[in-house]
């Protein structure tokens, strides 16, 4: 069978922004990659028939680019539109979707301009720090840890964020007491098990903190198992080798291991919230009834996996006011349908009215919660 290439390229200020789409023969698969100024940022990977015509196969390559390509400019023209309105709540959204396709400079840019006009807002500073982190400027992603900390003490994720923030900057003793803290917070957290142990392995090759030395072999293979027992995926071949590798005591072999099984999670957790992600890159007001569905069904699971999480609480609140709007819009256009199938109905033009001034003051209410949160 042939391979098929097809590639386009989007310029936008001072960034080119390459698609390149082919198929695999030998793998069957078809695969879109998307590079910012010549470097990797996000790839897609999806299967095909082994019984599949050539057409069909030129079909597929041609469907998956035209998508991707559609994705990066509907993004581009949302991040130009956001910038221009100037709504925290909404740049901190696009800025998700831009984190979770590993637009790191797009993401930063729409948290650091959040953070410009609500400097309270701790959600951008936890994402900001990761940016940070990813670029490797650890000064930076520890005061955005400490930030998001500082307004949300109470929060696990925040604990770890910091705690991979010291990691980073070779602070053991800091790292563990991070994890120790958002374990505390929620004992099945299995991010921050895992965390610990990475932090008793380096700590141990480096020798930074000699009280977290003592006995750490055992400690860190406790740690490790019970991250694996909270997540099971974390199990891999390589995670196996790694946990091999510190019985053998080969602690840098163990943590070079060990840590790429931490990022192929984050690598596996990006892929799957990545098109979640995408469906809020615009303002709330053209979200979709089943968007909103779906974060709803979302945040119900998180919550009953983390019930003492305020901001759950609050955002599934909003999510219900959201859902509300749309379907009070809903039964207005209803009511216009059935005025249109049977004039006679004189009463229905005042529901109308009525409705609508409702649907006005829901409107500015739903606005107002969504941009002061």
């Amino acid at each position: 069978m042939e391979t098929y290439r097809l590639n386009s390229k989007l310029v936008d200020e001072d960034k080119e922004y390459l698609i390149k789409t082919t198929n695999d023969v030998s793998l069957g698969t078809v695969e879109s990659e998307v590079y910012i100024n010549g470097a990797l940022a996000d790839t897609i990977v999806f299967p095909h028939p082994e019984q599949i015509k050539p057409e069909e196969v030129l079909s597929m390559v041609k469907s998956t680019h035209g998508e991707k390509k559609k994705e990066i400019e509907t993004l581009l023209n949302a991040y130009r539109h956001m910038r221009a309105e100037g709504n925290p709540e909404m740049m901190y959204h696009l800025g998700l979707a831009f984190f979770y396709k590993r637009f790191y400079a797009e993401a930063k840019d729409l948290f650091e301009q959040a953070l410009q006009m609500n400097p309270e807002y701790h959600e951008a500073f936890s994402y900001l720090a990761q940016v940070e982190l990813v670029y490797g400027n650890v000064e930076a992603a520890l005061k955005m840890a400490q930030s998001a900390v500082g307004f949300r003490a109470e929060y696990a994720d925040y604990r770890n964020i910091l705690g991979e923030a010291f990691m980073a900057a070779r602070m053991y003793k800091k790292a563990t007491l991070e994890f120790e803290r958002a374990i505390g917070i929620n004992l099945y957290y299995s991010d921050a098990y895992f965390n610990f142990g990475l932090a008793l392995v380096m700590n141990a090759l480096e020798r930074e903190d000699t009280e977290l030395f003592t006995n750490f072999l055992t400690k860190s293979q406790d740690y490790f198992t019970k991250a694996a027992l909270i997540y099971p995926d974390y199990k891999t071949a390589v995670y196996e080798g790694g946990i091999e590798a510190l019985k053998a005591q080969d602690l840098k072999r163990a943590f070079s291991l060990l840590k790429q099984v931490r990022e192929d999670k984050k690598e596996q957790h990006r892929r799957k919230f990545s098109p979640y992600y995408m469906k809020y890159a615009l303002h709330p007001q053209w979200a979709t009834e089943r968007a909103v569905q779906d974060r709803i069904r979302f945040l119900q699971n998180e919550i009953s996996k983390n019930p003492t999480y305020v901001d759950l609480y609050a955002e599934l609140a909003r999510c219900y006011l959201e859902q509300g709007r749309i379907l009070w819009k809903k039964g207005i256009d209803q009511y216009r349908k059935t005025l249109e199938i049977n004039p006679a109905l004189p009463r229905l033009s005042g529901y109308i009215d009525e409705s609508e001034k409702v649907y006005e003051s829901v409107n500015r209410l739903v606005k107002k919660i969504a941009e002061q949160g």
